[in-house]
């Protein structure tokens, strides 16, 4: 990726804003998420209602004149969007992702009416109504998602750049903030990942301002994508593929697939969301995303670093807030996700060697192994260790180390820094059960002026 610093980090940018697994966030923050605004405060005006095709819904201008989407549940699935919508909205905000602020909105006939500057009548109002799922006790349960301010320029290209943005220099598939999807997308079950649900947004004045790029539209992840289109399958392969064809030809269709196995939950608030099935290395995207197709393991590994700083705490506030509408979904849904956090985390991990620079302190370089930190049933770990030439990549001395904790101390050896020259790079292949993994980690090491060791890099 191309968007990444020495350390293999992503830095702040109109893209991306450090946040899960760089700097605590709270369980309360998290579901706050990117509030500013606020909810609609009542009563509203329908200034734009959206009836025919798939979603329903209004724009609307509340009592402030703030503009929002309002968006709604399916019939046959009641909660199962306006819960997701505002648990993922909140998720991909601490994932460092730009988006808008989406709330759950309830609201009775009453509090709405018809503004009378649009151009809809109260029967296109009537139309959208008996297209969603009807209201509980009168009450009906919405997605209100704040129009973003600034100029809009349209959906982040999956590829190439913006021509018109003169920041926008990194091709789009080539950016681990538009690859790690491929993680956070499999996490979340966000298989409706597409240029339509983006949008690139021109900020500040006219001549000093800049494109932020947005995520939005998050409806549909979990398990609501698979119940609004009625697809089990939903997460497990793309809408079309020549691969998946030809292997139904070649099988005569008779190959049972994993996914054929699963059935929609008790909970319609939920639809197919689960997490006993899933299988991070085999979920695909609906339509194939093409920075996702290209994501390389650094990138996955650098999301599911991201994903394991969530908590159970986190989780279950963003279920509460959520308010589903089902005894026993909210229960459901935190427990799936745990299970869904930990196959992301032990897959992503074991693709590469999970360590993490902490500091040099003389001739002594020490590293956290992650999977021992993140991973519950790994304890202990050795390190294939190698120093090399960063001319050549000859290697100079090489040494197994054995550790128990989640620190490793690897000590470099004064000869092998004198051989390259005062510029050295440190393989260390994490072993898991006597398997090596597939790629070692790659420190840096430059000699100062002063005759002191600092780390200038750090690849996965």
């Amino acid at each position: 990726a191309q968007d990444v610093n020495s350390f293999d980090h992503i830095p702040a940018s109109s893209w991306y804003t450090p946040r899960l697994g760089y700097r605590s966030v709270t369980p309360e923050e998290l579901a706050k998420g990117p509030e500013d605004i606020g909810q609609p405060q009542l009563p509203v005006r329908v200034v734009r209602a959206k009836h025919l095709g798939s979603n329903p819904g209004f724009i609307i201008a509340d009592k402030r004149d703030r503009l929002y989407l309002v968006k709604f549940d399916p019939p046959d699935f009641p909660g199962v969007e306006t819960t997701t919508a505002q648990i993922v909205n909140r998720l991909f905000w601490g994932f460092g992702y730009n988006v808008p602020e989406d709330y759950l909105f309830k609201f009775t006939s009453a509090d709405m009416s018809v503004d009378s500057t649009a151009n809809i009548d109260l029967e296109s109002v009537l139309l959208v109504f008996n297209a969603v799922a009807p209201p509980v006790n009168g009450i009906y349960r919405a997605t209100a998602s704040l129009l973003i301010d600034g100029i809009y320029l349209g959906p982040i290209a999956d590829s190439g750049v913006r021509k018109d943005d003169p920041i926008d220099k990194i091709p789009h598939e080539n950016r681990r903030i538009l690859r790690a999807l491929r993680g956070f997308g499999a996490f979340t079950n966000q298989t409706d990942i597409r240029i339509d649900n983006s949008l690139d947004v021109y900020q500040g004045e006219v001549g000093e301002g800049f494109v932020r790029h947005y995520l939005l539209d998050f409806g549909e992840a979990l398990g609501g994508h698979g119940a609004s289109h009625k697809r089990l399958w939903d997460g497990v392969k793309h809408i079309f593929s020549f691969k998946q064809m030809s292997g139904n030809f070649l099988t005569l269709g008779l190959k049972k697939e994993p996914w054929e196995d699963l059935s929609f939950t008790r909970w319609k608030s939920v639809g197919a969301f689960e997490s006993d099935v899933f299988d991070p290395g085999e979920w695909k995207e609906t339509y194939p995303f093409k920075p996702i197709r290209s994501a390389l393991p650094e990138d996955n590994y650098w999301a599911a670093k991201v994903v394991a700083a969530l908590t159970r705490e986190h989780f279950q506030i963003l279920a509460d807030e959520a308010e589903y509408p089902e005894v026993g979904a909210a229960d459901y849904f935190v427990q799936a996700l745990v299970k869904r956090q930990a196959k992301v985390v032990d897959y992503f991990y074991h693709a590469v060697s999970p360590l993490e620079f902490v500091l040099m302190r003389a001739d002594t370089l020490r590293l956290e192994d992650l999977g021992i930190r993140d991973i519950p049933h790994v304890d202990s770990g050795s390190y294939q260790v190698s120093w090399r030439n960063a001319d050549n990549n000859e290697v100079l001395e090489s040494v197994e180390v054995v550790n128990s904790k989640k620190f490793v101390d690897i000590p470099i050896p004064a000869t092998a820094v004198q051989a390259a020259n005062g510029y050295l790079q440190v393989h260390v292949r994490v072993v898991r059960n006597g398997v090596p993994a597939p790629r070692a980690a790659q420190i840096h090491l430059r000699k100062s002026a002063g005759g002191s060791l600092r780390v200038v890099g750090v690849a996965h």
